[in-house]
């Protein structure tokens, strides 16, 4: 009964084509930046992490069910150790930097917003 229920998950995942593949490793990066949002002991990383995590369960489908989503994350916690979770997270902040810098692209006089001042409204970069 089991071996049927993972085929049939495995089948509904593999569906979605290219995007799955995309897919796996979103759900490898949700893996390694929850761990690394619990457990660093470095606040500023934990924030690095929790962010990183809440980026990856964006790009999930919206049609992705819980079940094709468990699936899907334990089978790549499975592919997921102590050896190899660094460059995993290492992989993933690459992703995100990269999507940072397409953004800051657009408008190539945007310069880094300057930080308010504590108790000061944030003043819209123009």
């Amino acid at each position: 009964m089991k071996t049927l229920r993972i085929a049939l998950a495995s089948a509904l995942l593999l569906a979605g084509g290219a995007a799955t593949a995309q897919s796996a490793s979103d759900a490898q990066c949700i893996i390694v930046s929850n761990a690394f949002a619990s457990q660093s002991k470095d606040a500023e990383q934990q924030k690095v992490a929790q962010a990183s995590m809440y980026f990856f369960l964006g790009r999930i489908s919206s049609t992705t069910t819980a079940a094709q989503l468990k699936t899907l994350l334990d089978a790549q916690m499975k592919t997921i150790n102590n050896a190899n979770a660094g460059e995993t997270m290492n992989k993933c902040l690459a992703t995100i930097k990269s999507r940072v810098d397409m953004l800051e692209s657009l408008d190539p006089e945007a310069k880094p917003a300057t930080p308010a001042k504590p108790g000061a409204p944030a003043q819209p970069h123009r």
